[in-house]
């Protein structure tokens, strides 16, 4: 087993730290589907509706999904809204598409990128100046001989770690954004466009600098500029507690399950992080939302921005990797049926949310869930409503990988890491199984992740380019030797770089596995010789009791480790507020004490052989207890366990 996996979840999918199971078996209850004044029911409807009416009632079986909402649009109407099961489970209360509110975490962000391009298109900013001419108390640090840009931000390109911070920032703190950001400034790992890695910070900054250029809050900007032109009268930014009444009550309740039914959980807070995230809405007001993105910016009466700024809105800035997934300008970007699909995920501590558009067919599908102990339904329906709705149109049922140009594959094979994590605080050590194994197989390849395993074949015409049997797409990078150095995950937002034995996670659980071994044999040892009479010189009384110190900041650090995992593992979004806990404290005191007996055991090598009196067994054992804890130290000191931040 994987050393500390639970922490490595929680960092990389953090809402599985309040995991909303859902409620019980109870049947679904849907409520009518909306109806807009330009809808019209037809055979075509109904049959969707049948289709999605079905994946849905099985995955809220199978995953005891307390709620659902869903709502797509084709051809400039709205065509189908509906809500699935209950905005709160033990009250009895059913979703309603037109009055439900769901937390859509990350989509919010898209409100990000398009309030961007709107004051792009009125020259107040340029997508490709250092950003630091819009910033007004904050200043990003010089790096790599190269400026960060909005292109860079809305690409998650601008090179940034990770940052635990964001998610640490309570929604009735006094503090402001531009303090916020600075507390919790991430560095610069990569040069700006180098690499592609999430960033929830980035974003923020980027609403930064909305506020910034348009001397108003960013709250305010979007309510102005977009809600209110498109009649999302149902949508807001503030979080739950500071939330108007009549929104507060239309607001889902997340979910847990707990005793074998569901019940309340706590709501994530984000504080004035809050554009990256925290944006609360209806079915039907984000359809208003996805008919005007796929309209190129109009909508009844008028126009957010202009045709111009749509096309460029839905490009890419960077064309290293045309053939795979990648953003446009803060859109996830992908290639579907041959046609380019753009779209966005969310998750909150309670809610999973999905949006995709599908321009060149003309539709847009939004899927939210009021628990988060399974994302397989926001991940998956999008694709499965498209495919379904293009296959009348004589489109293929499934996208099939197209065996091409075979590159030497074997040149790709490795361990690779997620770059999205932090690089330079004792975070890093909660992404240890933020890990992917690349084999090669009969000039394919096979990704496992865990215990799952994934064949993609070369794409033709596509330089080291593979898919797998959906369609899903990873594009590596390869050094001038020709040896894969990173790949770019299939969703874009990710891309994995290749690491060594030192950075192996096995290596971790080998070093830490090792020190427990020869601790717990020094343990049975002086166990056995208790009371015993021993030829031995000074240093080795001396080694003896040191042995049985060494071994009790083994067994220190090993039980405050698990208190950590047990801790994590049963935390709340509340919790967050108050990390790090006092015992993530006590586990880097066991592990700088650690570090220093493994210090004294390698200066204790020498006495050891030259003046013990020991054995040459006893030596031996001395040996490998000194060398084990070494390695340790060596990795506590690799995963910033010791001398590095804490967030």
């Amino acid at each position: 087993m994987r050393f500390l996996t639970i922490c490595c979840s929680f960092l990389m999918s953090w809402p599985s730290i309040a995991l909303a199971q859902a409620p019980d078996a109870s049947p679904t209850t849907p409520v009518e589907t909306v109806v807009l004044e330009n809808f019209e029911s037809s055979r075509e409807e109904a049959v969707l509706e049948a289709y999605i009416d079905g994946i849905v009632a099985a995955h809220m079986r199978q995953h005891e999904t307390p709620g659902v909402v869903l709502s797509v649009v084709r051809d400039g109407r709205l065509m189908f809204a509906k809500g699935y099961g209950f905005a709160d489970a033990p009250a009895k209360a059913p979703v309603n598409a037109e009055e439900t509110m769901f937390r859509i975490g990350s989509v919010s962000k898209t409100f990000i990128w398009a309030s961007v391009m709107m004051l792009a298109e009125r020259g107040a900013v340029d997508l490709n100046e250092d950003v630091n001419t819009y910033l007004d108390g904050v200043t990003i640090p010089e790096a790599f001989d190269a400026p960060v840009t909005l292109n860079h931000l809305m690409a998650h390109r601008a090179g940034f770690e990770d940052t635990f911070g964001v998610f640490t920032a309570a929604d009735d703190t006094d503090e402001t954004l531009t303090e916020l950001l600075n507390e919790h400034m991430p560095k610069r790992v990569f040069p700006p466009g180098a690499r592609t890695s999430y960033s929830n910070w980035g974003s923020a900054l980027a609403a930064k600098i909305v506020e910034d250029v348009s001397g108003v809050s960013f709250e305010q900007f979007v309510e102005t500029e977009i809600f209110a032109p498109l009649g999302m009268a149902k949508t807001t930014l503030k979080g739950p507690e500071n939330m108007p009444p009549d929104f507060r009550q239309r607001l889902a309740t997340g979910h847990k399950l707990a005793g074998g039914a569901a019940v309340e959980t706590d709501y994530m807070e984000i504080g004035p992080f809050a554009p990256a995230g925290a944006i609360a809405s209806t079915a039907t007001d984000m359809a208003q939302w996805m008919q005007v993105l796929l309209r190129g910016g109009a909508y009844e009466g008028g126009r957010l921005y202009s045709e111009e700024t749509a096309r460029a809105m839905w490009s890419r800035a960077f064309n290293d990797r045309e053939a795979g997934s990648d953003l446009a300008h803060g859109f996830f970007s992908k290639t579907y049926r041959g046609k380019s699909a753009f779209g966005h995920g969310g998750a909150t501590s309670a809610f999973f949310s999905y949006m995709m558009l599908a321009p060149d067919y003309d539709i847009g599908v939004f899927v939210s869930q009021n628990a988060t102990n399974d994302r397989g339904l926001a991940n998956d329906m999008p694709d499965l409503i498209i495919e379904r709705l293009v296959a009348d149109e004589g489109a293929p049922a499934s996208v099939q990988a197209v065996t091409g140009d075979t590159d030497d594959a074997t040149a790709l094979a490795g361990l690779y890491h997620n770059n999205r994590r932090s690089f330079t605080t004792f975070v890093k050590l909660f992404s240890t199984d933020a890990t992917t194994t690349i084999e090669a197989v009969d000039g394919a390849i096979v990704m496992h992740r865990g215990d799952k395993a994934t064949r993609l074949e070369p794409v033709r015409g596509a330089k080291d380019a593979f898919e797998d049997k959906f369609g899903n797409r990873i594009v590596f990078g390869r050094d001038d030797n020709g040896k894969g150095v990173f790949f770019a995950g299939p969703v874009g937002v990710h891309t994995f770089e290749r690491t060594g034995w030192l950075g192996s996670p096995d290596t971790l659980n080998l070093a830490l596995g090792a020190a427990i071994l020869f601790s717990l044999t020094t343990a049975l040892g002086a166990w056995r010789r208790w009371g015993h009479k021993q030829s031995q010189r000074p240093a080795g009384a001396a080694l003896n009791i040191f042995g049985f110190v060494a071994a009790g900041a083994v067994f220190a650090f090993l039980g405050l480790t698990a208190a950590v995992i047990a801790g994590l593992s049963n935390a709340s979004a509340s919790d967050l507020l108050q990390f790090p806990p006092p015992v993530i404290s006590w586990m880097r005191i066991a592990g700088l004490l650690v570090f220093v007996v493994a210090g004294i055991g390698i200066a204790g090598l020498a006495p050891a052989w030259a003046s013990s009196g020991w054995s040459i067994a006893r030596k031996l054992h001395f040996t490998a207890l000194a060398l084990s804890l070494a390695a340790l130290a060596v990795m506590l000191v690799h995963w910033n366990v010791v001398f590095a931040p804490v967030i």
